[in-house]
C-alpha cells in the first residue's frame, strides 16, 4: 500500500482565508455609557443612609395605627401593627399568628418565633384586646390566621400609609416594629427578661437596644 501524498504547502489558498475567517477576533461594541448595552448593578444603599433611626417610639407606632384605621381593612391594619409592635414580632411571624395562638380568657399569646429565636408565651394585655376584639367574629377556626394577609401586603400597607412628613420621611417598614417594641423594653425589665421576651438567644442582640435610649444615662451625672 503507498504513502498518502501530502501537499508541500499544507492547506490552500480557499482553507487559508477560512482559517483566518474563524481566528479574526470581533470587536466589542462600546461600553454603557456610550450606548447603553453593559448593565451595572447599582450600589446597595444602606440603611443608615435611607433613614436617619431603624427603630419607631411608641407614639409613633400608635400614630401608624391612627393612619392604618383609615384603610379599607383599617381593623385588622391597625391590629397587625400594634401586635408586632407589641410583641416584638417579625412580619412572618405576625402573619403566620393563628387563633388558637390567642388564649383569650387565660390573657396569653403564644408567639412562635422564626429565624432561630425562642418561642414563648406572652401576656395578652388589655390594649391587645382592644385591638383584636372587633376581629373576633362566629365561625372562625382556631387554625384561621388573625390577619390572613401575606408578608408582602404588610408591607405595602405600611408604604402606602398617610403619614405626616416627619415619620414619613423614615420610610417604616415591618421590622421597625419589632426595633420599636426592643427599644421600648428599655428600663421595663433587665436584661436578661428582655431578651426572653424579644426571643433572643445571644444578649449582644437585646444589648443593641439600651444603646439607643438616652434613659440609660440619667442619674449618671448631677
Amino acid at each position: 500500500m503507498g504513502v498518502p501524498y501530502l501537499r508541500g504547502n499544507g492547506t490552500s489558498a480557499t482553507e487559508q482565508a477560512r482559517q483566518s475567517a474563524v481566528l479574526k477576533v470581533v470587536e466589542t461594541g462600546p461600553s454603557n455609557a456610550e450606548n447603553g448595552t453593559t448593565r451595572f448593578r447599582p450600589a446597595r444603599v444602606t440603611n443608615e443612609e435611607q433613614r436617619p433611626r431603624e427603630h419607631l417610639s411608641r407614639d409613633e407606632v400608635l400614630t401608624l395605627c391612627k393612619a392604618a384605621r383609615r384603610n379599607r381593612h383599617g381593623t385588622r391594619d391597625a391590629a397587625a401593627i400594634w401586635l408586632a409592635f407589641n410583641h416584638g414580632l417579625r412580619v412572618s411571624e405576625l402573619c403566620g399568628l393563628r387563633w388558637q395562638d390567642i388564649q383569650w380568657q387565660e390573657r396569653r399569646i403564644m408567639v412562635r418565633r422564626l429565624k432561630g429565636s425562642q418561642s414563648g408565651e406572652h401576656p395578652l394585655t388589655e390594649q391587645d384586646k382592644r385591638f383584636l376584639g372587633p376581629l373576633r367574629q362566629a365561625g372562625l377556626r382556631p387554625s384561621d390566621r388573625v390577619f390572613g394577609m401575606e408578608p408582602a401586603a404588610f408591607r405595602r400597607m405600611l408604604y402606602r400609609l398617610k403619614l405626616p412628613p416627619e415619620l414619613a420621611a423614615l420610610k417604616p417598614h415591618p421590622h421597625m416594629l419589632r426595633h420599636a417594641c426592643g427599644f421600648d423594653l428599655v428600663g421595663r425589665a433587665d436584661l436578661q427578661a428582655r431578651a426572653a421576651f424579644m426571643g433572643h438567644k445571644r444578649l449582644e442582640n437585646t444589648v443593641r437596644y439600651s444603646k439607643l435610649a438616652p434613659e440609660q444615662f440619667e442619674g449618671l451625672r448631677p
